[in-house]
């Protein structure tokens, strides 16, 4: 699911302020450099879900993706969790 930059902005601040109140990070670079580390580190989080998703869907169309024996959202979800655990990716 695509969140809107403004919803990135606010998520990355609220993860940097929960940091800092808890005394978890030491800032080593401005608060600034700090915030967009963060917010690029959520698109990009975002942007290999996306891919994943799209990958799911090209797999399950070459393989008769409409069979009426399973969910199309059941198989999308078990192919999905099948190749993110394979390739590391926390969903």
């Amino acid at each position: 699911m695509r969140l809107p930059r403004e919803m990135v902005d606010k998520l990355a601040a609220l993860v940097l302020a929960r940091l800092k109140e808890k005394d978890l990070v030491e800032l080593k670079a401005g608060e600034a450099k700090v915030l967009d580390r963060i917010k690029a580190v959520i698109t990009e989080d975002m942007l290999a879900e996306e891919k994943l998703d799209r990958e799911v869907e090209d797999m399950i169309s070459a393989h008769g993706g409409n069979s009426g024996s399973i969910d199309h959202r059941k198989m999308f979800n078990m192919v999905k969790q099948k190749l993110a655990r394979e390739r590391g990716i926390v969903l």
